[in-house]
């Protein structure tokens, strides 16, 4: 969870981050969120899929994210 987290980070305040580091975040949550041995709960996969990542990083932090369009 904490590759989860960090990729989050970058990729929702990416000031300051090394070049690079952006595309290589969304590369490895892409991967992450396609992996089906990876164990994530279902929402937060829904989060990933759809690239939905400021509402994965505060549901991550324990909020709850506005809905979006999909209602889910």
């Amino acid at each position: 969870m904490d590759e989860v987290l960090n990729c989050l980070k970058i990729i929702t305040n990416p000031k300051g981050e090394n070049v690079g580091s952006l595309p290589r975040a969304l590369k490895s949550l892409d991967e992450i969120a396609h992996n089906s041995s990876a164990d994530l709960h279902p929402r937060l996969k829904h989060f990933l899929q759809n690239r939905s990542y400021e509402k994965a990083l505060i549901w991550l932090n324990n909020g709850e994210p506005d809905k979006g369009t999909c209602g889910k």
